[in-house]
């Protein structure tokens, strides 16, 4: 599974560098298009998605890097939020979150690791894993534990067929304190080889909030905004994207897709 709720929620506060993650490489794009987000030496960006809540997702693969590994940015009407790096199998190994300047880091072996191979197979992956978590003033151990599910439904966005995945999480310190739980909906691209947010209920001691953060242009290189990482959908006046102008062909295609 992708981190979902942890990312997409929005984010308040200071912007940090995330700067350990990164070289301050010009992102260079098809067609001479140039974006102000910047990428380690010998990295390719392979898609852009524009979610539906002021987001946008960027992906890239490295070539120094383990094969079938790759990295996603998540990017709100403010900036960049934050940056996770992921296995072939979609196990998480680093995230960097740029709300509190916090850092989590896979600690391997793992009880359960992620395996999307074991989701394709038999329909449902559990994992069980802990990740080093690091703030400007601490450092613990996190446990992340929960489960995916293929339900049997698939939706159709922007022309990719979509399976849909229950999702099931849970984040606890070292402690035993849970700090954060939810549960909701992903989608997975057969195709493309990534999971996209959904809905997700995400649960907290005063109640529970529930957000709806589904993908609406899926965009690969060579195609109209590849590699813009201003939210297109769902900003408010303030932050919105773009000028009002005649959209783009890529959101043409998207406007009888189901919200």
């Amino acid at each position: 599974m992708g981190i979902s709720g942890i990312e997409t929620q929005p984010r308040k506060g200071a912007r940090a560098a995330l700067g350990a993650l990164f070289l301050a490489v010009p992102l260079v794009l098809p067609g001479g298009a140039a974006s102000g987000f910047t990428l380690p030496e010998g990295c390719t960006a392979f898609a852009t998605v524009q979610m539906r809540a002021c987001g946008v997702l960027l992906f890239w693969r490295c070539d120094h890097a383990p094969e079938g590994s790759f990295s996603q940015a998540s990017f709100s009407g403010e900036g960049l939020e934050s940056v996770v790096s992921y296995n072939r199998d979609y196990q998480w190994l680093d995230a960097a979150y740029s709300w509190d300047s916090s850092r989590e880091q896979y600690a391997p072996p793992a009880a359960d690791p992620i395996s999307r191979s074991d989701l394709i197979a038999t329909g449902i992956d559990t994992f069980d894993f802990a990740m080093h978590r690091s703030t400007p003033g601490e450092r613990y151990d996190i446990r992340v534990l929960g489960a995916d599910m293929l339900t049997g439904t698939t939706r159709m966005i922007d022309g990719y067929e979509l399976e849909e995945v229950g999702t099931r999480l849970e984040i606890v310190d070292d402690e035993g304190n849970t700090e954060y739980a939810s549960q909701g909906t992903q989608y997975y691209s057969r195709e493309l080889g990534l999971f996209f947010t959904g809905s997700e209920e995400v649960f907290g001691p005063d109640g529970s909030t529930f957000w709806d953060d589904a993908p609406v242009d899926i965009i690969l290189p060579g195609e109209p905004r590849f590699g813009t990482t201003r939210p297109f959908y769902g900003c408010n006046s303030q932050n919105a994207a773009f000028p009002l102008i005649a959209p783009y062909p890529a959101q043409q295609e998207t406007e009888n897709d189901p919200l």
